[in-house]
């Protein structure tokens, strides 16, 4: 069976979110694609879908964090931004071992921090 969707420039396959549309958020930051896993980003496109948006509303800015940690630190490694591009509302998330920063923008999303769709 062929792939309806050829993988990106960076060798990964864009999120399918309908019939005729693959739309992402615009990632920017250091190295945003070691930093910010896959399944994230799937699981924040697949919220913001759900709740109205598109993933293409929003800009995520990600930022490595300082400093060296053992293999075993709990402590956040890097930060995503999130930015509604149409309002401009954004907020910043710890990531890392043990972070879920896609559920705390899920709550904030949930809230109004980022308007509406």
């Amino acid at each position: 069976m062929e792939d309806k969707f050829p993988p990106s420039s960076h060798g990964e396959t864009p999120v399918h979110l309908s019939f005729s549309e693959t739309r992402q958020p615009l990632l920017t930051g250091d190295a945003h694609q070691y930093l910010l896993a896959r399944g994230d980003q799937l699981a924040f496109a697949a919220e913001v879908v759900r709740f109205g948006f598109a993933p293409d509303d929003f800009a995520l800015d990600i930022e490595r964090l300082p400093g060296k940690r053992s293999a075993r630190s709990s402590a956040p490694t890097f930060t995503v931004g999130v930015s509604n591009i149409h309002n401009r509302r954004s907020v910043r998330y710890l990531g890392g071992p043990g972070r879920a920063w896609v559920a705390r923008f899920l709550e904030d999303l949930i809230a109004g921090k980022f308007g509406e769709p």
